[in-house]
């Protein structure tokens, strides 16, 4: 057994600002004696990081690393430089230095390739669960390119006029005639803003007026929030028995609105029981003669919708709360969707309550509204 060497510590060198003696850890293996003589080395300083780089080669590869943050280290490595004659030893602070090869290129990955090697070696050497799954995995994939093309053949067919692409103002007939009534601009109040002839005409309100008298001084059930809460607000005031004509008006519209179109001749009485004139007009403005028989397109829904806005802002000191309008429509119809066909009609948003909506003086800048792209066979 070697007897340990007996030593006297004669000084300790520890110099962290400046470059220690190095002990280099190849990442990826050692190296071998008879290739120390052919490693030649250097230290360098990368410009853009500005640190320390260490660099080595045998002539064929390179080999890199950079110098360790000295204050992570929890340890200090020293070397002993043990002088026999003396027999002082001498310890000298050493860095560790990890290097690493350095590729010409980049290793490229091909994850199809390697994807399409793992499903072979799945059919061919898988248990059966492994392999069916594979196979269903494989008749799932999806050309992109196939997709594409079929996507490209699909789009070349569809033809967008040059015209179709503008915006149009609200005094467009496409939207005015079908959607909006009459807005009078420059009107001086409120009032005069909206004509009530140009949604129903007063002759055929005053046809509910019978109606009106009883629900003044009878209790109502079944009807909506909205209903209930604005019947109250009304008979609180000393009110026009046309009003209540109006909420009975918009009741009949979303009668029509929700109702099946197939049951539209079978229930047309059940739209309005009060008045045949109003059930006959509901239906007259808000759908459209075709070959089938009279059809209720979306923009007859917006339509109704509208008028429903503005004939609540009328019966409602011009102050809405939408939230409560969407009970009307059975909750079918959004706030938002509420929201947007009210701006449309010039309300704007009560700072009080972000759910209702005001029609005031001067009315808002109008709004447009834009044209959709036809697709042509």
């Amino acid at each position: 057994m070697q007897r340990p060497v007996e030593a006297t510590i004669d000084k300790v060198s520890l110099k962290p600002n400046k470059i220690q003696p190095i002990i280099v850890h190849f990442q990826n293996g050692k190296l071998k004696d008879e290739e120390v003589t052919n490693m030649k080395c250097g230290l360098y300083r990368e410009e853009k990081s500005n640190k320390q780089l260490l660099a080595l080669s045998n002539g064929q590869i390179v080999y890199r690393g950079h110098r360790p943050d000295p204050d992570e280290a929890p340890t200090y490595t020293m070397l002993a430089i043990h002088n026999k004659r003396t027999g002082k030893v001498r310890l000298v602070q050493a860095e560790r230095w990890q290097v690493a090869a350095v590729l010409d290129k980049e290793v490229e990955s091909n994850i199809d390739l390697d994807e399409n090697r793992i499903a072979m070696l799945h059919k061919q050497f898988g248990s059966k669960k492994v392999k069916r799954r594979t196979e269903q995995i494989e008749r799932m994939k999806i050309d992109v390119e196939t997709v594409k093309e079929q996507l490209e053949k699909t789009v070349s067919s569809v033809n967008i006029e040059r015209s179709e692409l503008s915006l149009p103002s609200l005094q467009d007939d496409s939207v005015t005639n079908m959607n909006m009534p009459n807005c009078n601009r420059s009107a001086s109040r409120v009032e005069d803003v909206y004509d009530i002839n140009d949604i129903v005409p007063l002759e055929k309100l005053e046809t509910l007026h019978e109606g009106c008298n009883f629900i003044l001084h009878e209790k109502v059930e079944g009807k909506s929030k909205f209903f209930e809460k604005t019947l109250s607000k009304l008979k609180s005031k000393v009110c026009d028995l046309n009003e209540i004509a109006i909420l009975l008006y918009m009741e009949a519209v979303v009668t029509w609105l929700s109702m099946p179109i197939k049951d539209a001749k079978k229930k047309g009485s059940d739209i309005c029981p009060l008045s045949t004139d109003i059930s006959n007009h509901v239906i007259q403005s808000y759908s459209v003669p075709s070959a089938h028989g009279r059809q209720r397109p979306n923009t007859m829904r917006d339509k109704g919708m509208i008028h429903c806005i503005i004939l609540g802002l009328m019966i409602s000191n011009y102050k809405l709360d939408l939230n409560l309008l969407t009970t009307i429509f059975k909750n079918r119809v959004g706030i938002k969707k509420l929201g947007e066909l009210a701006r449309f009609v010039g309300a704007v948003s009560s700072k009080d309550d972000k759910n209702s909506v005001i029609l005031k003086l001067p009315l808002p800048p109008q709004l447009v509204v834009a044209r959709k792209g036809k697709k042509k066979g």
